[in-house]
């Protein structure tokens, strides 16, 4: 009986390492972009990240981060994130939105009073059905 346990904690242990490193093999390449979003320059946000080492590692502020990406809490972002770090000479007809775990377009279309159709259009979703935690989307005024 005692050979079945072996297997099963070295299986355990396999599994826990995994989960441990693979947060660190997220992306640290910044990521550009022409700004079709409003945004000339997006950073994937990579295990370890605050804001603070962003904002100096981009000659930026803190603040400016928060107001670019809708970021409340400075210290709630996470690796895999897609933050906004330079905006594209402004967004006069709209603002960013970064996704937040848990939204659908549809939520964040009724909050803002948009059809979750017209978000996907205005943002060039392949699949309005799929949107990711730290996208950034495009919600423009009325």
């Amino acid at each position: 009986m005692k050979k079945l346990h072996l297997p099963i904690s070295a299986l355990s242990i396999a599994i826990l390492l995994f989960l441990l490193i693979a947060p660190l093999t997220v992306s640290a390449e910044p990521v550009r972009t022409g700004g079709g979003s409003g945004c000339a320059q997006f950073y994937t946000v990579r295990y370890g990240d605050t804001l603070y080492r962003i904002a100096v590692r981009f000659g930026t502020s803190v603040w400016r981060l928060q107001a670019l990406n809708g970021v409340s809490n400075p210290s709630r972002i996470y690796a895999g994130q897609s933050l906004c770090i330079r905006g594209g000479g402004g967004v006069p007809f709209g603002f960013l939105y970064s996704v937040k775990w848990g939204d659908t377009l549809y939520s964040i279309g009724r909050r803002y009073g948009w059809s979750a159709a017209y978000l996907a259009s205005v943002n060039r979703l392949p699949n309005p059905n799929y949107i990711a935690a730290g996208q950034v989307l495009l919600i423009p005024y009325h």
